[in-house]
């Protein structure tokens, strides 16, 4: 049996592939296809993993820091943000 990594062992999959019916194994793939067309799942797994990644901590200090800016540095920040000159 190979130790390590996500994947299964061929002996791990033989045992599943024997419990399990083409019937049931298809029912489960139809079902998660359907609830990955769920835009509300899709944002849910999109945020896990922006919150693993960290990406979430530093969104939420941009958008603080936006919010608190005024309105005139915000559009400076925009012009320099656009410029080709930058």
């Amino acid at each position: 049996m190979k130790k390590g990594g996500w994947k299964h062992s061929s002996e791990t999959r033989d045992r599943m592939r024997s419990r399990m019916t083409d019937a049931q194994r298809a029912k489960i793939s139809e079902d998660t296809k359907a609830r990955m067309a769920d835009p509300a799942v899709r944002q849910r797994i999109q945020d896990g993993m922006r919150a693993a990644s960290g990406e979430a901590i530093e969104l939420q200090t941009l958008r603080a820091a936006w919010r608190t800016a005024r309105p005139a540095a915000r559009k400076r920040f925009l012009v320099e943000l656009t410029s080709a000159d930058g």
